[in-house]
């Protein structure tokens, strides 16, 4: 099981990673169901991670502008299996796509922090 939370109105998942020789952390990412591959990451957060480059892709944004956007590889842990998926380097905060979610049913269950 995927566990989040809302935070400002924003579906987040931490997402565990897993690179040669460090310990695992984990990062926030926003859930974009509008974003239908797998992972975002900033470019500076891609370079800091060393991630290895696998390709690269011409991608239409929602402004309908497009970029080409490199393609990294990363480990992470997904619902306690590890998995390799592939991060576009691309915009200033981590998204999660559809890509990821395939397969899963997804719903929500509020916790009242006090």
């Amino acid at each position: 099981m995927i566990y989040g939370r809302i935070i400002d109105g924003k579906a987040i998942v931490p997402i565990i990673f897993r690179l040669p020789k460090q310990p695992d952390f984990s990062i926030d990412f926003i859930i974009d169901t509008g974003f239908n591959d797998h992972l975002t990451l900033p470019p500076q957060a891609v370079s800091t991670m060393n991630l290895p480059l696998y390709s690269s892709t011409l991608a239409r944004l929602a402004d309908g502008s497009e970029v080409l956007l490199s393609i990294h590889l990363a480990t992470i842990v997904w619902d306690n299996l590890e998995k390799i998926v592939p991060i576009l380097a691309s915009g200033y905060k981590p998204l999660l796509g559809t890509a990821l979610m395939t397969g899963y049913h997804w719903g929500l269950i509020l916790k009242t922090m006090v």
